[in-house]
């Protein structure tokens, strides 16, 4: 037999340990190889037993979330105000950019409607 269908019948088996049935699911092969299975299904069910932590493992794992969320939010927040502090300076920056462009071309069109005379 396959290793495949023998995956099969021991995850039938494990399924039905877990709902509380003792029955052995269908074997091809000789009782003693079941016999064997089954012994190995149910020593493996033990071992994994569904396992509840304890209270204050979930009480310590909770503090330590919301440490790292709050952490967190504070490392976004600082990384926003460095973004908007940047933004800000580079349109400051294109403001006197064009400011001063709009002085020039004040001065200009002022020079050519008042020529200076000499």
């Amino acid at each position: 037999m396959d290793d495949h269908r023998i995956e099969e019948i021991l995850s039938a088996q494990a399924d039905r340990l877990n709902q509380g049935q003792r029955e052995s699911v269908e074997w091809p092969g000789s009782a003693d190889e079941l016999a064997a299975l089954m012994r190995l299904a149910e020593q493996t069910q033990r071992a994994l037993a569904p396992v509840e932590p304890s209270p204050a493992f979930v009480n310590h794992l909770g503090k330590r979330l919301i440490s790292r969320m709050t952490k967190g939010s504070r490392e976004m927040s600082r990384r926003a105000r460095r973004a908007i502090l940047i933004v800000a300076a580079a349109l400051g920056s294109v403001v006197s950019v064009v400011s001063a462009i709009g002085v020039v071309i004040y001065l200009i069109r002022q020079r050519k409607r008042f020529p200076i005379q000499s």
